[in-house]
C-alpha cells in the first residue's frame, strides 16, 4: 500500500491563515477541515472580490497555491501580478510571505487597484467615487460625440486639448496597489530580520 506523500507543513500553515482570514474579515467560522471544499482549486484560491461603487466592474484578488502567486483581476482581466517565489528567492520564503499577507492583510488592500495599473491593462481610469471610466467615451464639450470619435472635445482652445490633454490625469491621489505594499511588508520583514540578528550577536558577546 503506498504512503501518502506528506503534505508540506509551510502551505498547510497559508492555509490555515487563509482559513483565519476569512472568518476574520467575513465574519464566518470555517474550521482548516473545510479548505478543500472551500477551495478545490489551489491554483485559483479567491480571497476578496468586490464591485465598484457603481457595480459595473468587477475586483478581484485569489492566490495561487501551486505557483505560489497572487493575482489581481478587473472584470476577470489580469491587472497585477505577483510571483513570491521569484521574488522572495525560495518556495520557503515565498511561502512565508504568503502567510505573513494573509495574517496582516486587509481587504480592502486586496481590493484597492491601482490606477497605473489599470490605465496599463484596461485603459481605464479612476474617479473620486472609485469608479473606472473610459477617458474617451466621455463628451467634455458636451456636443453629443463622445471624445473617442471628437476631433475636438475641448473646443475653447484646439492646441490646448490636443497637446495638454494628459496633465490633469495625475493630480489624483494615487492608492498604493495591494502588490505594491506586498513588497514594503517584504523590505519591512527583511529589515526585522537584519535587526534581530545584529541584536542576538550583541548579546551574544
Amino acid at each position: 500500500m503506498e504512503e501518502k506523500e506528506n503534505p508540506n507543513p509551510l502551505v498547510e500553515d497559508v492555509k490555515r491563515a487563509i482559513i483565519d482570514f476569512c472568518n476574520r474579515e467575513y465574519e464566518e467560522n470555517h474550521s482548516y477541515d473545510e479548505f478543500n471544499t472551500l477551495y478545490p482549486d489551489l491554483k485559483h484560491i479567491g480571497i476578496a472580490y468586490t464591485n465598484t461603487p457603481d457595480e459595473k466592474h468587477e475586483i478581484q484578488f485569489e492566490l495561487n497555491l501551486e505557483d505560489f502567486t497572487a493575482t489581481q483581476l478587473v472584470n476577470g482581466k489580469e491587472i497585477s501580478h505577483y510571483d513570491y517565489v521569484k521574488e522572495n528567492g525560495s518556495k520557503e520564503k515565498a511561502l512565508d510571505c504568503m502567510k505573513f499577507e494573509m495574517e496582516n492583510g486587509e481587504f480592502s488592500a486586496f481590493v484597492s487597484v491601482d490606477e497605473e495599473e489599470l490605465r496599463q491593462a484596461l485603459s481605464l481610469e479612476i474617479d473620486g467615487e472609485g469608479n473606472f471610466y473610459d477617458p474617451l467615451a466621455k463628451d467634455l464639450d458636451n456636443d453629443g460625440v463622445p471624445d473617442r470619435y471628437d476631433n475636438d472635445f475641448r473646443d475653447s482652445d484646439y492646441f490646448e486639448s490636443t497637446y495638454d490633454v494628459g496633465d490633469n490625469l495625475h493630480t489624483k491621489e494615487e492608492k498604493p496597489s495591494i502588490l505594491g505594499q506586498i513588497k514594503s511588508f517584504q523590505s519591512e520583514q527583511k529589515e526585522k530580520e537584519v535587526k534581530d540578528t545584529k541584536s542576538k550577536e550583541h548579546d551574544e558577546r
